[in-house]
């Protein structure tokens, strides 16, 4: 079974960081799903399926102490 990972975050916004973005999420999205990456030590906060989607960004927006980074891994359905 395939899933798909969402990272929760918010980073610098202008012309070249929304003109590239999809780029570099697409070339990190293929480095985290291939196992070339490993995220594991920056996701603090792990959630499972779409509807804990408001709670990532709810903590991003808050920024408890023990907060790197909140993923939402959404699995895939048919």
């Amino acid at each position: 079974m395939c899933e798909s990972v969402l990272v929760i975050g918010i980073g610098p916004v202008g012309l070249m960081s929304v003109a590239g973005a999809r780029l570099r999420m697409e070339k990190l999205g293929a480095l985290v799903t291939s196992g070339k990456l490993d995220v594991s030590k920056l996701s603090t906060h792990v959630f499972h399926g779409w509807e804990h989607i408001p709670e990532a960004l709810q903590l991003m927006k808050d920024k408890p102490a023990d907060l790197i980074k909140p993923v939402v891994i959404l699995d895939n359905q048919p």
